[in-house]
């Protein structure tokens, strides 16, 4: 698993950047229009045999050189870990679940997030250091930044989840308002982030990408709606959406079930058959008009 710390200094010239080495391209920009990263968000997608998280608008207690209350981003990445898989990448899926759980558990208690997850990373590095990492050149300073690194890595893999156990939803047994809806257990799915069962539901799915099932599982902050996510990027698979609401919707939205793809292949099925036998005919017709041409030119010479 890679990890990647983004933060910004003090002085405004020192903009937000990686503290250490930065991810191969910034995926999580295809989701700009649906949540603001400087907000508390969670993004995680699995495809081709990958998996992408980026939690992002963690508060620190730092401000920049104005008083601008600055944030973190974590983006991560890996393998898929399977059921019985040994070795190191055994323990990236219960961190990674452990870090959402808290980071879920953290909002739930603080509009802001603030909580577990802003305490350990503001203790992981200081003021001073960050301002130095920014400063120098992302060639200078390697030691440094894989040390921080190391640090961020055993840090995160120290977290113990949040009241949000990472379980599947439960199906209620009468009805009960407080109950978890029937809904979390469709394969897509919204719900606002408060929503009875919704918390352990996201975190179910996320557990399963993390397993190597494709598909996708966010908690967006500019949405309100199912009409909303119309422009996620479509990729195939699970689909879970939490609504986080600190900026806007209902964060107690209950769950409603999303379409599923559209399916372009089998539409064009017919077409691309009809098209088939179309074209031989239309060659045959040609060459018999041609034929015909030639024998009516050779009549009148």
């Amino acid at each position: 698993m890679h990890v990647y710390l983004r933060t910004r200094g003090v002085p405004r010239k020192l903009d937000y950047g990686f503290l250490g080495a930065a991810p191969g391209s910034r995926w999580w920009d295809a989701y700009s229009e649906l949540t603001a990263t400087e907000r508390p968000c969670l993004l995680a997608v699995t495809s081709k045999g990958r998996w992408r998280v980026l939690i992002s608008g963690v508060p620190s207690t730092r401000t920049d050189s104005v008083g601008t209350l600055v944030y973190y981003t974590l983006v991560l990445d890996g393998s898929p870990c399977p059921t019985g898989t040994v070795g190191a990448a055994r323990q990236d899926r219960p961190t990674v679940l452990a870090l959402a759980s808290r980071w879920l558990d953290d909002i739930a208690r603080d509009p802001e997030g603030r909580g577990v997850l802003s305490e350990l990373l503001d203790g992981l590095c200081s003021s001073a250091e960050v301002d130095r990492l920014l400063a120098a050149r992302h060639s200078e300073l390697t030691t440094e930044r894989a040390e921080l690194t190391a640090r961020l890595a055993t840090a995160l893999a120290s977290l113990n989840p949040g009241s949000s156990a990472p379980s599947a939803p439960s199906t209620p047994s009468a009805p009960d308002t407080d109950a978890p809806s029937l809904v979390l257990n469709t394969e897509r799915w919204i719900a606002g982030r408060a929503a009875p069962g919704a918390d352990a539901a996201f975190l179910a799915r996320l557990s399963s990408l993390l397993s190597g099932e494709d598909g996708q599982a966010h908690l967006l902050n500019l949405v309100s709606s199912a009409e909303d996510v119309t422009t996620l990027p479509q990729k195939p698979g699970i689909l879970a959406v939490l609504i986080e609401g600190g900026l806007v919707g209902d964060p107690t939205m209950p769950a409603e079930a999303l379409p599923k793809l559209r399916s372009e292949v089998v539409a064009s099925v017919p077409k691309a058959r009809w098209r088939a036998a179309l074209v031989p005919t239309a060659l045959t017709a040609l060459i018999l008009l041609l034929v015909g041409l030639a024998l009516i030119a050779g009549n009148w010479i």
